[in-house]
């Protein structure tokens, strides 16, 4: 049950960070599409203010009111053309900054959450690898014990354990059997308690043994 839960987690883990990346995949795409833009403008900005010192060389060679107001004109629509471009790479550049801090907070709540499963992930690992090697010691135990009983007692505590799913002996607590939770007559009680022959369950058929005598 364990490691089903280890594997449906890490599958779950692992859909929901691919998620998470698709999203930072998009907004990654969405700061270069931004950038571009930025880098566009700013090279229509150069070569605007290229032209009009261009323009601004060319007053020196003006010889006549109708020329003067020409390149006037020109240049004034050079200046609206620069005031527009300038109000617009400010706004790309702040949805830029903004982008990016964005896409920063979002990377760190990604790693976060990553960081986060992995320990969920490891801890539950680690209670398998403890549940694995106690099982290992008591399934060692088990074949010890078993490999020191009679022929017969062994055939027998064999028999219960396949019926049983492998579980054939159970403790008595308080008078009752744990595996099935039904009452032990007394006399039989006492011959647990005493240590000095296997009882059986009358309800269950497993092997009866008073814990706390054996330790």
């Amino acid at each position: 049950a364990l490691q089903q839960r280890i594997e449906t987690l890490t599958a779950a883990n692992a859909e929901g960070l691919a998620v998470f990346d698709k999203m930072l995949e998009e907004r990654t795409d969405r700061i270069e599409e931004v950038r571009a833009f930025v880098a566009e403008k700013s090279a229509e900005q150069v070569k605007l203010e290229e032209t009009t010192r261009r323009s601004r060389g060319r007053m020196g060679a003006i010889t006549n009111q109708r020329e003067l107001a020409a390149l006037n004109k020109e240049m004034d629509m050079q200046r609206r053309m620069s005031q527009a471009l300038t109000a617009e790479l400010t706004k790309l550049r702040a949805q830029l900054t903004e982008a990016e801090a964005d896409h920063g907070t979002k990377q760190s709540e990604r790693d976060a959450l990553a960081e986060r499963m992995a320990e969920v992930e490891e801890d539950l690992k680690a209670q398998l690898a403890e549940k694995l090697a106690a099982a290992s010691e008591i399934q060692a135990r088990r074949e010890a014990l078993r490999a020191k009983m009679p022929p017969r007692e062994r055939s027998r505590y064999d028999r219960i354990a396949k019926r049983r799913h492998g579980k054939a002996v159970a403790d008595v607590e308080d008078g009752c059997c744990v595996a099935c939770k039904m009452r032990v007559p007394p006399g039989q009680h006492q011959k647990v308690l005493r240590l000095n022959s296997l009882e059986m369950c009358q309800s269950c058929q497993r092997l009866l043994i008073w814990h706390e005598g054996l330790a």
